[in-house]
């Protein structure tokens, strides 16, 4: 068993490592920055942290010189830990959020038993969907409705006919797969065979949001730690899409948001501090709030090459410093 102080360690928890995207991987960004201050940080994936029937949990400790390289297997290197070695665990695999996200996200928070637990809260990244805002801030959203199979079809029926375009999100997918604009069908009739293509006959839950077309002028991303603002970047749609892309070549440039856009800026970060939210990512699109990143919020680095920053830095130290 590897031995360390007990409660100093950051533990960092992603999907496998061969399917990250190293260069522009925002958990690997962190977890570098937090060796190069001096951090002990770990990092596990979400198949083998629960290795051990013991209760020890599987991780290797980074080193910067190899680990942002996708050449290289860390897991030659992992080894079982305590639990209680861990200051912060940082569940950071990419939703959506299915049973197995939820299952790894309650087995970490019952084992992280010292130092501040899991980040985010387990009741934050098991509940909240990335296609709402929470609650508090719902006056900053558009239009939306979420469909569920057990609902009766007149809600749906009643938020078409009130939008002329609008767009639909399967909630059980991310990263923009699936998402679909649509034009108001002419008649119910084509309504109700459109809902039913859209929630494969009513089996999967989907999302509603009236369309905004000030997409064609970016969406913009403003990058949270602590509740406290870090920074902003604008991103576009790929050409012939309305989608935002990043691995499609959509277009990055830096953001600096004004006075209102700070103004929205505290009054998100007063809500994700109060639900203790430490990493989120907010995008909005014409002043509203279009998508809510909370589980694992990504583009620090293409955030740090717009603006020319080290953001990670802050970001850490934020995280050490706490609520």
């Amino acid at each position: 068993m590897h031995t360390m102080t007990s409660g100093e360690i950051l533990l960092w928890v992603t999907d496998p490592w061969p399917t990250l995207s190293h260069p522009k991987d925002t958990t690997l960004r962190l977890m570098e920055e937090a060796v190069n201050l001096g951090i002990p940080t770990c990092w596990t994936s979400s198949d083998l942290v629960f290795a051990d029937p013991s209760g020890s949990w599987k991780a290797a400790l980074m080193d910067r010189t190899w680990m942002r390289s996708a050449s290289f297997d860390p897991v030659s290197l992992m080894r079982f830990w305590e639990p209680s070695s861990f200051r912060q665990v940082h569940d950071r695999i990419d939703p959506p959020v299915n049973g197995h996200y939820i299952d790894l996200a309650r087995r970490l928070d019952a084992g992280a038993i010292s130092g501040e637990g899991l980040l985010n809260p387990i009741e934050v990244i098991t509940g909240q969907t990335e296609k709402l805002p929470l609650p508090e801030l719902g006056h900053l959203a558009p239009r939306h409705l979420v469909v569920k199979p057990e609902d009766d079809l007149t809600s749906a029926l009643d938020f078409i006919r009130q939008h002329p375009a609008f767009v639909s999100k399967p909630m059980n997918l991310a990263q923009s797969i699936g998402v679909r604009r649509h034009n108001r069908p002419p008649s119910e009739e084509e309504c109700l065979k459109l809902i039913a293509e859209i929630t494969d006959h009513s089996q999967k839950p989907v999302f509603l949001q009236e369309y905004l077309p000030g997409i064609s002028e970016g969406e913009v991303r403003m990058w949270f730690a602590m509740g406290r603002f870090i920074g902003a970047l604008k991103k576009f749609p790929v050409s012939g899409d309305f989608r935002v892309l990043i691995d499609e070549g959509s277009r990055i440039e830096g953001h600096h948001p004004d006075a209102k856009e700070l103004s929205v800026a505290e009054e998100i970060g007063h809500a994700l501090r109060k639900r203790r939210i430490a990493l989120a990512a907010v995008d909005f699109i014409s002043g509203k709030i279009s998508d809510f990143n909370i589980t694992s919020p990504g583009l620090l680095v293409q955030l740090e090459e717009v603006h020319g920053l080290n953001l990670a830095e802050r970001v850490i130290r934020d995280l050490l410093k706490g609520f």
